[in-house]
């Protein structure tokens, strides 16, 4: 990882500086740099040297914003340098709302720059190591302990998104169940926090026939990752539960070839709860929070699952399959339930690359959201605000909650051509039990192959969205 020092003097000869659209103008550059939020413009300098300005329009509005800016400065340096020197942004060129909020900025500032030296792991017989970044001086800020404390969060909270973009980014055949869980048990092995991992077997004798239907079309067995985090001895117990299809072909409702390429990644949600517990359990979050995790992979063969099959949870609750490729909801369902009743979480929030609908409506920059609990889904806000991460909060009334009825079983996996992403939330929140329950649908924001539209902090692939949002909530 990176190595980033604080220093609090801002020497005269910078690599990178900032400039909103009026310091630009009186600066005078013309039209080949006006400040404009992202912008970017090298200038070359004696003995290879360059300087690097970076637009933030009127000033950057959100923490989001400040994250881009320090990863559009990383990005737009890698093939000139590894080492770099770049201010803190002054009160000018940051909104009313962000000014006087130093740590926040700080914080927004390392994450950005430590999240866009990410390096994928690649698999080529000779790989390019360019482009590594080593080392970045963040001038402008004091080196004092609150300072270093948030810097430690941050490489914890890196370090953790690193191994989330790693495990989206793995190819199935590297990344079958059971090694997905075996990973996430040497992660946390020197942490304060327990793991706990059911094989099939386990499966089997818990009752948990969702998720067994949907991996039985693999001779590659499911499991159930179970993460526990419990600071205190009592308290509100929060469960992260992600979605961990290593592959997902669609089963005999078989994908579009052209959504082939992406079916290594439909576990983002569980990496996203991996990574956000990570950080919890390495920067030493306070609250009890439990991470359930069904991995499996969905195929096909002559034991899968097919569309009129009708099966059994672990809640109990049967369900109609009409749609083989809407099996992430049938494994998350299992899960919920297992949250709510063998780990007694009273809040649940599930996170999932769910549906296609979500990522063509909300594009790369945002995320859509069901709630079904004020006091959470105003938690949920704060820790938003916090992250910088948009989620939008859909609406549902009883004509969506009748989409999914069945007549022949207690609900069905589909709810038809239209709502699908309101439809699928819905059916996870059957199995929640009446609980504080909040639906993250990812499938937009987990990976990023367009880095024009996508957030700079970004990498190419997997993106750990999601991850900061849910350590906020539980921190």
């Amino acid at each position: 990882m990176v190595n980033i020092i604080m220093k609090e003097t801002v020497p005269k000869q910078l690599q990178i500086q900032f400039f909103t659209k009026e310091q630009a103008k009186a600066k005078n550059y013309g039209k080949f740099f006006e400040g404009d939020y992202l912008q970017t413009c090298i200038i070359p300098a004696v003995g290879g040297n360059f300087c690097l300005m970076v637009g933030v329009g009127d000033g950057v509005a959100d923490w989001m914003e400040v994250k881009n800016v320090y990863a559009k400065a990383v990005n737009a340096s890698k093939a000139y340098t590894d080492t770099l020197t770049i201010p803190l942004l002054t009160s000018d060129q940051v909104a009313e709302e962000l000014a006087g909020k130093e740590r926040e900025l700080i914080g927004a500032a390392f994450e950005g720059l430590l999240l866009a030296c990410y390096e994928p792991a690649k698999y080529k017989s000779n790989p390019d190591t360019s482009g590594t970044m080593r080392e970045i001086v963040l001038c402008g800020v004091m080196s004092d302990a609150e300072n270093a404390r948030i810097l430690n969060e941050k490489k914890a909270f890196a370090e953790g998104i690193y191994f989330a973009r790693d495990a989206v980014n793995s190819p199935s055949n590297l990344l079958r169940p059971m090694e997905y869980a075996r990973r996430v048990k040497e992660l946390f092995k020197e942490l304060p926090a327990q793991v706990e991992i059911y094989d099939r077997a386990a499966l089997v004798e818990l009752g948990m026939e969702a998720l067994l239907t949907v991996g039985k079309g693999s001779s590659y067995e499911p499991c159930l990752t179970v993460i526990r985090y419990l600071p205190q001895k009592d308290g509100v117990i929060t469960a992260l539960v992600g979605k961990g299809v290593t592959v997902d072909t669609g089963g005999y409702c078989v994908k579009a070839s052209g959504s082939m390429e992406g079916i290594k990644g439909d576990m983002a949600g569980s990496a996203a709860v991996i990574a956000a517990m990570y950080t919890l359990a390495k920067a030493g979050g306070t609250k009890n929070t439990v991470a359930v995790i069904p991995m499996c992979e969905n195929r096909i063969s002559s034991d899968a699952m097919l569309p009129g099959d009708v099966i059994s949870s672990y809640s109990g609750k049967t369900i109609e399959i009409l749609n083989t490729d809407a099996e992430g909801r049938l494994i998350l369902a299992d899960a919920v339930a297992f949250a709510v009743r063998h780990e007694q979480a009273q809040r649940v929030l599930d996170i999932a690359t769910l549906t296609g609908a979500a990522g063509t409506t909300f594009g790369k920059q945002m995320a859509p959201m069901l709630a079904d609990g004020e006091e959470f889904y105003e938690e949920f806000v704060r820790a938003q605000h916090i992250s910088g991460e948009h989620y939008v909060r859909l609406p549902f009334y009883k004509a969506h909650e009748r989409m999914i009825e069945s007549k022949w079983a207690d609900v069905k996996n589909t709810g038809g051509d239209t709502c699908g992403t309101i439809t699928a939330g819905l059916f996870i929140r059957v199995f929640a039990e009446g609980r504080q329950w909040i639906h993250l649908d990812i499938a937009g924001t987990a990976e990023s192959y367009d880095s024009e539209n996508s957030p700079a902090f970004y990498a190419y692939g997997g993106t750990g969205a999601g991850a900061s949002t849910m350590y906020a909530l539980c921190c």
